[in-house]
């Protein structure tokens, strides 16, 4: 760090306060909401809120959001995810925040010293990180409490200093949310095709026109009306195979350390495309146990628990635990679809008192609807062409993320000379 650069608690910069704490009738409706869960997951406050709840003005008033206000999450089941922090950059008329983050307002000396884009990534750094989780405490929650809070740090550089890295930062977040948006928008766009052909059985006819709204023949089924000569029958027969991976054993050191075959869990799979694991395995330990490799583009299912259900689809290859069913076929984009779709079915026949559980035996013959197949060879092609645009952004996501923890620390260092000119371009 250089002579210039100062260090300062948060004491000495921020009046630490609480926020509301309500009850569950009192949301969704009312005045603009900061929940927990967007301050969990956000370095900077979302531009809008989309939570509200029904506050008073006394109580808008001493839970105010205003610019350069930070809030950290006060309490979590994991160490790792106590204390992360949201930024505001702008005042939110009327809004409030919630209970379970604490709210640091800057006082006169903080407004003179810090920039509050800088602020934002200072607190998501690994190094005002490892500060947290070593003031915090663990009983049955990690907590932070007031004096905790207070006696955490904050690294403070000149201000143009500050500026350069903030800018450098955000251009790069600017970018992931380019990505992000188009991410979703292609998403939309499959998702709406699918309706279209499959749910409203509007897929082009031997003219080219949308079926069922021209004359289509319908026919009953046991899910409900589907075009004649559709049927209905069990995912297996849209499958190449099923199978479940495996754990290699953690007594084995051989079987993990330096390992560079990526092996998936269950808490991995969130309805997304899934680009890479947590973990990974080495050859040895792929040898010595039940785990498979499992190609790209196919869709894995978490079959044990309060996962049970949850749907990914793979960009690359992977292996995974034996909680994963892999289901590979030439069809995944129609598959993951149509199981998105009716995922609260699949749930529905997971069993099990303690815990709810899926089975491969039972993912397979999941009743599913067959349309003929130079329709699905179709949309697949045409889908397959929107989930490749998709991996593409997520993977370059993916290495924007990794640049940023990267290219912080070297910043914060003060070691590093940033240049003039943007990151991105």
């Amino acid at each position: 760090m250089t002579s210039k650069w100062k260090i300062y608690t948060l004491h000495e910069l921020y009046t630490i306060s609480s926020g509301l704490s309500k009850k569950r009738e009192e949301f969704g409706f009312g005045y603009p909401f900061l929940t927990f869960k967007e301050v969990f997951h956000n370095p900077i406050v979302p531009n809008e809120l989309p939570e509200l709840a029904n506050t008073t003005d006394k109580e808008r008033e001493r839970c105010s959001i205003k610019r350069g206000d930070v809030f950290l999450t006060r309490t979590s089941e994991k160490l790792d995810e106590l204390g992360l922090s949201s930024v505001a950059l702008k005042d939110y008329p009327n809004a409030t925040f919630n209970g379970f983050t604490k709210r640091l307002r800057p006082n006169g000396k903080c407004v003179e010293l810090l920039i509050p884009e800088y602020v934002a990534f200072y607190l998501r750094s690994a190094e005002f990180r490892n500060q947290v989780t070593s003031f915090a405490s663990m009983t049955t929650r990690a907590s932070l409490n007031n004096e905790m809070i207070s006696k955490l740090t904050i690294k403070v550089p000149p201000l143009t200093i500050q500026k350069q890295i903030a800018d450098t930062m955000i251009n790069l977040l600017l970018k992931e949310e380019t990505n992000k948006n188009a991410v979703h928008l292609l998403e939309q766009i499959a998702q709406t095709l699918f309706k279209y052909w499959f749910i409203d059985f509007e897929f082009p006819n031997e003219d080219g026109l949308p079926y069922k709204s021209n004359g289509g023949k319908m026919v009953e089924s046991e899910l409900g009306e589907i075009p004649e000569r559709w049927k209905v029958g069990e995912l297996q027969e849209l499958a190449n195979k099923l199978y479940a991976g495996g754990t290699p054993s953690r007594k084995k050191e051989e079987y993990w350390l330096n390992g560079n075959i990526p092996w998936l869990k269950t808490k991995e799979i969130k309805n997304k495309y899934i680009i890479n694991a947590e973990e990974s395995i080495t050859k040895q330990g792929l040898e010595g146990s039940s785990a498979k490799w499992i190609p790209p583009h196919s869709v894995v299912v978490a079959m044990y628990g309060a996962t049970a259900g949850q749907l990914g689809y793979l960009a690359k290859e992977m292996t995974s635990n034996q909680a994963c069913c892999a289901i590979v076929s030439d069809i995944p984009n129609f598959i993951y679809s149509y199981l998105r779709l009716n995922q609260e079915r699949l749930r529905d026949l997971a069993t099990g008192s303690a815990q709810q559980n899926l089975s491969k035996d039972v993912i397979s013959k999941f009743k599913i609807i067959c349309p003929l197949k130079d329709i699905l060879i179709t949309y697949e092609t045409i889908v397959t062409e929107l989930s490749e645009q998709i991996i593409e952004l997520t993977n370059e996501n993916n290495s924007l993320e990794q640049l940023r923890d990267t290219l912080l620390p070297e910043l914060l260092s003060g070691e590093i000379e940033i240049p003039e000119e943007s990151v991105v371009g």
